[in-house]
């Protein structure tokens, strides 16, 4: 209805435009009027005709063409959304393994820390069981080149004493000397 009403209207517009106009010279034998009124009519056709192949065509193009821009605006904001939430869920995981590599790092320089000072006891206790070898083999070995010591010492004297009192002295003096050279040997085992 309201399409209609245009028409008329566009119309009776252009017929009050051809009253306007200089009277047309052709064809003669309509009367200006008529004539008037065909160039309104022509041209309200020609409007309409125009409207209706051209116009509507391309409003309708248009208007799908809005629609599919709508449409892709639409779907442009809901990737825009996504985007945005899953770079905030990006950045939370990012966040959250940044905290953990923190928390790896200082619990594995807490650990370094223990199983260092756990190594430098060690080998600090190492070290004291090493040295008390060390200190109980140089005893024993003192012990045991004192003892050769004695017994060399001992055997080197007798043999000394022997050699001399064979040759300056009796019998007799040779027992009493051997006898207290005896004693003296085991007074110096009894004082170690």
């Amino acid at each position: 209805m309201k399409d209609k009403l245009i028409w008329v209207v566009a119309f009776v517009v252009l017929a009050i435009l051809a009253f306007l106009i200089d009277a047309p010279s052709d064809p003669t034998f309509l009367s200006p009027t008529v004539k008037r009124l065909l160039l309104a009519a022509n041209l309200t056709l020609f409007l309409f005709l125009l409207n209706k192949f051209v116009g509507r065509p391309i409003s309708q193009a248009l208007a799908e063409r809005g629609e599919t821009i709508k449409g892709e605006l639409a779907a442009a904001r809901d990737k825009l959304a996504e985007a945005e939430r899953l770079r905030a869920e990006v950045g939370e995981r990012l966040a959250r393994v940044e905290g953990e590599i923190a928390e790896m790092r200082d619990r594995a320089e807490a650990q370094g820390r223990a199983e260092a000072e756990k190594i430098d006891a060690q080998a600090h206790d190492e070290e004291s069981r090493f040295m008390r070898r060390v200190d109980e083999q140089i005893a024993r070995r003192q012990a045991e080149t004192r003892e050769q010591l004695v017994r060399d010492t001992a055997e080197l004297t007798a043999r000394l004493t022997k050699d001399l009192l064979a040759s300056t002295m009796t019998a007799d003096d040779q027992k009493r000397m051997l006898g207290a050279s005896l004693e003296a040997l085991a007074d110096l085992k009894a004082k170690e």
